[in-house]
């Protein structure tokens, strides 16, 4: 059999189509194997380059395969999919798209994660997902007792200091059983997210006390144990990215282009790569933003470009610059290894 350079797997829960390629990209074979024979299949093969998706137990594969002296890229699936005829999509093309994307230059490989920086994630997950939780909770509480005429205040800590005046009052006599049961079952509930929120918070703050490079993160103004223990899980190897604007670019912080010749068209920021990570970014420049408005003269050139922001734009585009801004700070710390300092006027 000639030599494989390259073998292109499409993952799967149970049937794994792989495509193997030779040096000038020739097709070598093609073979569909079933979970169990997929590993003792690869550990047979020489030493070679392996391509996948990033997708569902992508990473858990990709450290088996680099376990067995094999070198894992792991591929965005947007760049597999542009490669893909979606008339004619089976698991065959979605494997040779695998092997194509993989010889692009212009593609940049998804870093492969440890078990413990995946768990780490996960820990994130579970925390949105409590407070999407909780959010819903709250909303339907507040418009349930709006429409009996009782107003509360936004926020979980209002709702709580409010039950029992609440519960107590007039207004809540008055409506009906079902809905007072209902009322106190979604107080209860509330209660008992908030808790569970904050025991999230315990756990990613324990885990960022940890890690010098969270720690370090925690030195940049508007960056707090979420932010500072989320992007060292989400990027293992902050070097992957040359700079601090391709960093920026790949979590779609960046204006999204229509140009053609002289004529430069920027739109709206790309919103590409981790949502997770720039959603808090977003709100990491919302604290810059706050403290700067707060800050009679502040000595940090940062804090003083945010306050330039407010006076020539809406406080949400303002944000979403100055995310940009902690996203190049973010990977000049990690990359080399230095606190945040200071700027000085």
């Amino acid at each position: 059999m000639t030599e494989i350079k390259l073998l292109a797997i499409d993952l799967a829960k149970r049937v794994f189509q792989l495509h193997g390629v030779d040096a000038s990209g020739a097709k070598v074979f093609e073979r569909r194997l079933m979970r169990d024979q997929l590993e003792p299949f690869v550990a047979a093969l020489p030493a070679c380059e392996i391509a996948m998706e990033a997708c569902g137990s992508a990473h858990d594969w990709g450290r088996r395969f680099t376990a067995l002296g094999h070198h894992v890229r792991l591929l965005p699936p947007p760049e597999v999919a542009r490669l893909v005829d979606r008339r004619k999509k089976n698991d065959w093309r979605d494997a040779r798209a695998i092997a194509l994307a993989a010889r692009l230059e212009h593609v940049r490989p998804v870093p492969l994660k440890s078990a413990a920086a995946q768990a780490e994630q996960f820990e994130h997950r579970r925390r949105a997902q409590l407070i999407k939780a909780r959010t819903g909770a709250i909303n339907l509480l507040r418009a349930m007792l709006l429409e009996f005429g009782i107003a509360v205040p936004k926020g979980p800590e209002s709702l709580k200091r409010r039950r029992a005046g609440v519960m107590a009052g007039a207004p809540f006599a008055g409506i009906p059983p079902g809905c007072q049961a209902l009322a106190a079952d979604l107080f209860d509930q509330i209660e008992a997210l908030n808790a569970a929120v904050a025991a999230a918070d315990r756990r990613i703050g324990a885990l960022v006390k940890q890690r010098p490079a969270s720690r370090l993160l925690l030195t940049i103004p508007g960056i707090g144990p979420i932010n500072a223990s989320a992007a060292p899980a989400a990027i293992p190897d902050i070097r992957a990215y040359a700079n601090g604007r391709a960093f920026a670019a790949a979590l779609g912080l960046v204006p999204r282009q229509n140009s053609s010749g002289d004529k430069v068209v920027l739109g709206p920021i790309t919103k590409r790569g981790n949502r997770y990570l720039r959603t808090l970014l977003v709100h990491a420049g919302r604290a810059v933003l706050v403290k700067a408005r707060r800050t009679e003269n502040p000595q940090d050139e940062l804090l003083v470009w945010a306050k330039r922001l407010l006076r020539r734009m809406h406080w949400n585009r303002a944000a979403v610059a100055l995310a940009n801004k902690l996203a190049r700070i973010v990977w000049a710390v990690l990359a080399f290894n230095q606190p945040y300092r200071p700027r000085p006027l």
